[in-house]
């Protein structure tokens, strides 16, 4: 069977589990803490899931903050978060969400690392950011690969995470 490679969604990759690092001049927000508009923590940045073959960040892994899980003694709320949705406060090493609370995150279908993001997943996430309780006629929906444009969408806009004086640097930058 012959797939077309440009789908693949085995080029999601967990930066920290690859050869790859964040580029000379970027910063790395591994491990900033997640807040809102108000400064109210909502997790902390696990890791960046990357596209290999683009070389760019598509999504951070929260993990978040939340009591009600504190108290069961889960220690791991991990979700993935669309990188063009975040700004960054690099002053304080803070992630900001400013349009999303922690009650809408605790919606989100849990990460588990280590996993094949199936293409489908990535079109719920962003169903769910755009605030739509679930995909259009799920039921009969079989979402296999991506068009060309899924990654232009702004939920993909890294201009919030990129700085302007990029540098050609290690091959194995993001």
């Amino acid at each position: 069977m012959e797939t077309n490679e440009h789908h693949k969604t085995t080029y999601l990759e967990e930066l920290s589990a690859s050869d790859f690092e964040v580029a000379d001049k970027q910063p790395d927000i591994n491990g900033w803490e997640i807040v809102d508009p108000l400064g109210n923590e909502l997790g902390e940045v696990e890791d960046l899931i990357f596209d290999s073959n683009a070389r760019k960040v598509r999504y951070l892994v929260a993990n978040l903050d939340l009591e009600e899980l504190e108290s069961e003694g889960n220690d791991d709320y991990l979700v993935l978060i669309p990188i063009g949705i975040i700004d960054l406060d690099e002053d304080e090493e803070e992630v900001v969400l400013p349009e999303v609370s922690i009650g809408f995150l605790a919606t989100l279908p849990r990460y588990t690392p280590g996993k094949t993001i199936s293409p489908a997943e990535e079109l719920a996430l962003r169903y769910a950011f755009l605030g739509q309780d679930a995909l259009p006629d799920a039921e009969t929906v079989v979402y296999e690969t991506h068009p060309d444009d899924f990654y232009t969408h702004k939920h993909f806009d890294d201009a919030r995470f990129r700085k302007r004086n990029n540098r050609t640097g290690n091959q194995n930058n993001l």
